[in-house]
């Protein structure tokens, strides 16, 4: 996938490249997450040269009712500025949950628009691929100064359940489900099954070519969509059971062209 830095998502040897080059500019952020490990000992053993760790839960209160919590604006600007990322800055996040890179990549893209930086990448594929296409990794932790972030809401990026009532009735918005069919359709025996009214499913595997480990070229994503029934010329939802499949959903949405996405989350 051809890619520089006004674009949604940028490939190992563009990123390899640009670091090579030594400009400066760039936030690398390795936004690894898992719900039941600590990922700081993975990272001190193996990360991009440069790259700061960013812990996309900082500061969030996760309960059963709200198991992925969004920060709120002060919380996700101390967090950005503690990872040393500029206002400036070209951020490009990554990870290394087995997921192609999207997983918590996405998510983390989508909390920077969500805050108001428009630049923001993620790395094709993650660590996994970074690897395997024969890039350096590093051990040595470099400390850095605090960054100048600042977050400013961008309301756009978030659907409400206010939001998904009201669409209910005006249905001006598609919605795209991200979960797995099992979970999409509804099952008697299952109250956690089900889907929003009028909902399409694409699920998250969907997106991604498991050969290459990486995001579909950008006509099979269109495809994707299409055969589900989605006109990307019109405004999208993508939704999920916590918020974080559903950013894969908004950024491969985004990346067909589009503009008028946003991610369904309630937060407490």
């Amino acid at each position: 996938m051809t890619s520089d830095s006004k674009q949604t998502v940028v490939s190992t040897d563009w990123l390899n490249d640009q670091l090579r080059k030594k400009k400066g500019g760039f936030a690398v952020l390795d936004v690894t997450w898992f719900s039941d490990k600590n990922v700081i000992h993975n990272f001190s053993k193996k990360h991009l040269m440069h790259a700061s760790q960013m812990d996309i839960f900082f500061g969030v209160e996760n309960t059963p009712l709200y198991p992925r919590n969004i920060p709120d604006a002060p919380t996700f600007q101390m967090n950005a500025r503690g990872s040393a990322v500029n206002s400036a800055d070209h951020v490009v996040v990554y990870e290394n949950t087995g997921k192609f890179g999207f997983f918590a990549g996405a998510r983390a893209w989508w909390l920077f628009k969500l805050f108001g930086h428009e630049n923001v990448s993620v790395l094709d594929g993650g660590l996994e691929k970074w690897i395997a296409d024969g890039h350096e990794t590093t051990n040595i932790m470099f400390k850095k100064m605090e960054g100048d972030f600042t977050a400013k809401l961008t309301p756009r990026w978030l659907k409400r359940f206010e939001d998904m009532k009201e669409n209910l009735t005006l249905q001006k918005v598609q919605v795209c489900d991200s979960r797995d069919p099992s979970l999409f359709i509804r099952s008697a025996n299952d109250p956690k099954t089900g889907h929003y009214p009028g909902a399409v499913n694409i699920p998250f595997p969907r997106l991604f070519d498991p050969e290459s480990k990486s995001l579909k070229k950008l006509d099979d994503l269109k495809k994707v969509f299409i055969d589900a029934g989605i006109d990307l010329s019109k405004p999208l939802i993508g939704m999920c059971n916590s918020g974080m499949s559903s950013c894969s959903l908004v950024l491969a949405a985004h990346l067909c062209g589009c503009h008028e996405v946003a991610v369904y989350h309630v937060r407490s």
